[in-house]
Parts: C-alpha cells; structure tokens; sequence
C-alpha cells in the first residue's frame, strides 16, 4: 500500500502524472472555481451553509492527501526515518501542501474579515503544486536561477531610473502641481506608472521641461521592458538548446 501511494503521488520521470494525481488536481481546479464563486457577493449570500459543506469536503480530501504523502514519503531516501519526515514536513511542496488545506478546516466558520479573505486567497497556492508535473514551468524556474544576476541588475537599474524619474518631474512640476508632484513619494507613483508602460493618466505634467522629461522617460520605459525579456529569452534559447541536446543523445 506505501509503495502504490509513493509511486502515485510522486513525480515521474517524465513529469507525467500518474491517476490519482489527475483526481487531486480536478479537485484543486474545483476549489479554485470555489473560492472565485465564493468573492462573488450576488452568489455567495443565501448559499453560505452550501459553501461552507464544499469547503469542509474539500478540507478533509486535501487533508487525506497530506497523510498519504507523509505516510509514504518515507520510502524516499531523502526523507527516511523520523528525521526524514521532518525534513518533509518543512519542505516547500509539504507547506503548499499545508496550507492548500488547512484553511479549509480552521477558517470556515471564522467572521467574515480580512484575515479570513486573506487565508481564502491562500488556498491558491495549491495551485502550486501542478508545478512539480510542468516541465515548462521547471524550465522556467530553471532559468530564473540561471540568470538570477542579470536579473538583479536589471531590476535595481529599474528602480534607479524609476527614482531619478521621480526627482526630476518633482523639481520640474512640484511648484505647479503640488498635488501630484509635491514631493518624491508622490512622484514616484507618476515615475513607476509610466516606466511600466502603464499610464493612467490621472497625473500629467504641464511644464515644457516636464513634457520633454516624460518623453525621455517613456523612451526608456521600452529598454526597461526589453532588458529583462532579452535576458530571459536568451536565457530559455540556452535552455532549450541544451534539453533538445540531452534527448538527442
């Protein structure tokens, strides 16, 4: 029986999933729907015993899964014995595992608060645990690592930009527009806004030296784009390469 549960809720070679893997995530995608169908006020008020039922059912399946993945983790050598569980027991797939049903139980019957939304929002992060079955998404993560530095660069000269984009709409608008550009806090948001290609347009600036200094930062806003994506895109060609190098051979 521990070897059938290891076998099913372990990751394959191949990433693929085995039959009770595809039932545990039909019921992820089901709370899912749930907990979207809940934030919806025009249907949640009246059926609040039936979401509550849903939630339970739901609780009490994820929470079986828990106990199987414990009971049979020990057949892997990494997580053997007492200590091995442990180990398990703080490893970031059993967390996501934790808290993929743990709100389920312990929240439901809360008031409705923040702090419940916050706990309804944090069973999304079952939706994690498909990870472990993407190849794609390994990639991915695969090469966040790999390029964790030029990413780092890219993201603090974003913020440097950002910042100095700030300070110069503050002394070019703060005299005539105070409320927007009174200060750098407040430029900021107009800075970030605009580097990300976001543009509300709630803040615009009058000024001919301002106009100019926004065409020069939404100029730059397209490099700040570019630099992370061509990092990456350079970073998941090597990949690739390399995977289709490891199947040919």
């Amino acid at each position: 029986m521990k070897e059938y549960l290891y076998k099913q809720l372990s990751v394959a070679p191949d990433s693929k999933l085995t039959n009770l893997s595809r039932v545990i995530y039909i019921f992820i995608l089901l709370s899912i729907i749930t907990i979207v169908l809940e934030s919806e006020p025009s249907i949640s008020f009246g059926n609040e015993s039936t979401f509550l039922t849903i939630n339970y059912i739901f609780g009490f399946i994820f929470l079986i899964e828990y106990i199987c993945r414990l009971y049979a983790v020990g057949l892997n050598p990494e997580y053997s014995g007492f200590a091995g569980r442990i180990k398990y027991i703080f490893s970031f797939y059993a967390i996501i595992d934790l808290i993929s049903f743990a709100p389920f139980l312990l929240i439901p019957t809360a008031s409705e608060s923040f702090l419940l939304r916050v706990f309804r929002v944090l069973r999304l992060f079952s939706l994690l645990k498909t990870s472990k079955h993407a190849t794609g998404l390994i990639l991915i993560g695969n090469v966040i690592r790999d390029k964790l530095y030029e990413l780092m660069f890219a993201i603090m000269l974003t913020f440097g930009i950002i910042f100095i984009s700030a300070v110069c709409l503050y002394l070019a608008e703060g005299e005539i527009q105070p409320e927007a550009f009174g200060s750098i806090p407040r430029s900021l948001w107009w800075a970030t806004v605009t580097l990300t290609t976001i543009g509300y347009g709630d803040m615009v600036p009058v000024t001919a030296i301002g106009k100019i200094l926004t065409i020069l930062i939404t100029v730059a806003s397209i490099g700040i784009v570019a630099i992370p994506t061509g990092i990456l895109a350079a970073g998941f060609s090597e990949a690739l390469s390399e995977l289709k190098k490891g199947k040919d051979k």
